[in-house]
């Protein structure tokens, strides 16, 4: 019989939504597919918002990172937000969905940042207008 404390936690642990090994090949998938539409787009933009709260990234290292979401991030020196957001330049960059010829307006972007062990340890999501 399962304790009480034991089937809360379980419970609790459900109640989330997907898990990171659903969701990342999701994000993998939605990285670089055309984005047709303002519905879509905020399907990727609550992708990225859930990677991010839920922390599956974290503590990963960038080779962990790039085999969970098929490539490496673009080096966040290229991006002025990586500044502004206290990110250094060789942190990732991943701007989600690619420029579809319906869509072409701003789409969400997840940021990582990683510490002197390689290993994530923050991250910041660029939310998409709706």
């Amino acid at each position: 019989m399962i304790s009480s404390s034991l089937a809360a936690l379980v419970l609790g642990a459900c109640a989330h939504g997907p898990g990171a090994a659903e969701t990342l090949p999701k994000l993998a998938s939605a990285l670089d597919a055309p984005v047709a539409s303002t519905a879509q787009n905020s399907e990727n933009g609550a992708l990225v918002e859930q990677v991010s709260s839920e922390k599956f990234l974290h503590q990963m290292t960038r080779g962990e990172v790039a085999k969970a979401l098929g490539r490496e991030g673009e080096p966040c020196g290229r991006h002025p937000i990586c500044a502004k957001r206290g990110f250094d330049d060789e942190d990732w960059y991943y701007e989600v969905g690619a420029e579809g010829s319906t869509y072409v307006r701003h789409r969400p972007a997840l940021i990582l940042g990683f510490s002197r062990f390689g290993k994530v340890e923050r991250t910041f999501v660029l939310r998409a207008p709706d």
